[in-house]
């Protein structure tokens, strides 16, 4: 693809001079090193609240990994998608990629670029999360083992690509920041609603944010994580093609 390495390029060193990845990777590593620490604390923290109120058993292991899944597939992802739903609206109202395009730049290294630099970005920052819960955890629980810690984690990992992919759609259909964001919510929304219905239930990729601890605890196997893990990367990669397909005919 014409200009991809160059355009890459230049979107690193955007995201790193924008402080969107600084922004990102404090989120993530706060997260990381805040979730044990208030597992630990929470009877104290309950106590303080009310003196009535107490934790029906002592904080473990557990407590800080349901934690972090909690926050990063929450708030964690929703800052993901917040700080990355400006990625074209700012080439869009700058006129930018109109003049690149006229001079050779193919338009799916546009897509392919945007799209591998904020997974890239993603991945460092939510692994360096992870890595910092990790090694807090097994500071404050020594002799706790868990199973399929890392597991856990890399399933959850492919919910943020498929939220980028999600993202980077509503981004190619919408000009404005606020409408893809909203676009992205909505799909998540349905894809969500979709859970409920029970024949699709195990097959929901959105699965893969809400059972990572009880993966770890043994309440559930790797094996009910696979087809849920299959649809995701699918999605991704139909979001990502459908972003090509649409960006090619769009008018800049």
């Amino acid at each position: 693809m014409n200009g991809y390495a160059a355009f890459l390029k230049k979107e690193l060193a955007e995201n790193l001079k924008n402080y969107r990845f600084l922004i990102l990777f404090a989120v993530f590593l706060i997260f990381g090193l805040t979730s044990p620490f208030l597992a630990r604390l929470m009877p104290e923290i309950l106590a303080a609240v009310d003196a009535d109120m107490q934790m029906g058993s002592a904080p473990a292991a557990l407590d800080a990994w349901e934690q972090f899944y909690k926050n990063i597939s929450g708030v964690g992802f929703s800052a993901l998608i917040i700080l990355f739903g400006s990625c074209m609206s700012g080439e869009y109202s700058r006129g930018t990629l109109a003049l690149l395009v006229t001079k050779g730049l193919s338009r799916r290294a546009v897509i392919f670029a945007k799209y591998t630099v904020a997974a890239i970005l993603m991945t460092a920052c939510y692994w360096a999360g992870f890595l910092a819960a990790y090694c807090y955890t097994a500071y404050l629980w020594p002799d706790t083992t868990l199973s399929h810690v890392f597991t856990a984690a890399f399933y959850l990992w492919l919910i943020g690509f498929l939220y980028l992919s999600i993202l980077l759609l509503g981004c190619v259909i919408f000009k404005q920041t606020f409408t893809s964001i909203l676009f992205t919510g909505g799909i998540v929304a349905i894809i969500s609603l979709l859970g409920i219905v029970e024949p699709l239930t195990k097959f929901n990729p959105l699965l893969l944010t809400s059972k990572n601890a009880e993966l770890i605890s043994g309440a559930a196997s790797v094996a009910e994580f696979f087809m849920p893990a299959v649809i995701a990367i699918a999605i991704t990669m139909i979001s990502l093609w459908l972003a090509t397909i649409l960006f090619d005919g769009k008018q800049l």
